[in-house]
């Protein structure tokens, strides 16, 4: 079974094919408001330039409605199967959250994405244009998490409202002082984000019965885990794999 996979963010959208449950190639574009044909030409160009044969399935998540319904209709028409989308009833875990609805698709495919690589419980954090933190419990139940700015939006919001504050390139400085204006935004805003994650996750650890695999996902994960002290695995993937894990179990009928 070869699975075409979308992971659609407000910024970037990660797309993977999955040939029986193996990861065989992934793409990273920035998240466009298209059309099912502006789709279609951008993905039909990725998979004839990789050399990749039309899939027998599509799942996605999406946290973009337009960009959904463009998703569902280029399956429909271009590859001619329904698509699978990653939904609190698709995502066939027990999902303990006081408003299920609530959750986007893409908490719900980290945490089938940790289940599935596991061990459990485990805690997931997806370093994107939010700062999510899923909890996932020892016996697969989703519990709940936090919500935080994702690190390039803390920036553009400080850019956005302080005026006399230029926009940089974020790079981890090399001391916390900054001893210019540029190295003080990029201490504060990194270092801080580091800061919140560690703080965030130990407090999360405190509320939860036994000892979590710590998984970080997401564009700013590999630049931001290492700096952190908590023991975070990188898994640029993890998304994907739940989303295909999904996909799996909803084309088998479970």
């Amino acid at each position: 079974m070869r699975r075409l996979v979308l992971d659609i963010g407000n910024t970037k959208t990660a797309v993977g094919v999955f040939v029986d449950g193996r990861l065989e190639v992934q793409w990273r574009i920035t998240t466009l408001h298209w059309t099912a044909d502006d789709l279609w030409v951008v993905l039909g160009t990725l998979l004839e330039t990789d050399g990749c044969p039309l899939p027998d399935a599509v799942a996605c998540a999406s946290v973009v409605p337009q960009v959904r319904h463009s998703v569902m209709d280029l399956s429909r028409r271009y590859i001619g199967v329904e698509p699978v989308e990653v939904t609190p009833a698709s995502a066939g875990i027990k999902i303990e959250y006081d408003y299920p609805h609530e959750l986007g698709a893409d908490r719900l495919a980290n945490a089938v994405g940790a289940m599935h690589l596991g061990p459990l419980p485990a805690i997931v954090v997806d370093f994107g244009t939010a700062t999510t933190f899923d909890v996932i419990s020892g016996t697969g139940a989703y519990l709940g998490g936090a919500i935080a700015p994702g690190v390039g939006t803390a920036a553009a919001e400080l850019f956005k409202k302080a005026e006399r504050l230029n926009p940089v390139d974020l790079e981890f400085p090399d001391a916390a002082m900054g001893r210019s204006t540029s190295q003080a935004i990029c201490s504060g805003v990194l270092i801080g984000a580091v800061g919140a994650a560690d703080r965030i996750i130990e407090r999360l650890v405190d509320e939860m019965e036994g000892e979590p695999v710590l998984w970080a996902t997401g564009g700013w994960a590999p630049g931001i885990a290492g700096w952190c002290r908590s023991p975070l695995k990188v898994c640029p993937e993890l998304t994907l794999v739940g989303i295909n894990r999904i996909g799996e179990r909803c084309s088998n009928g479970q």
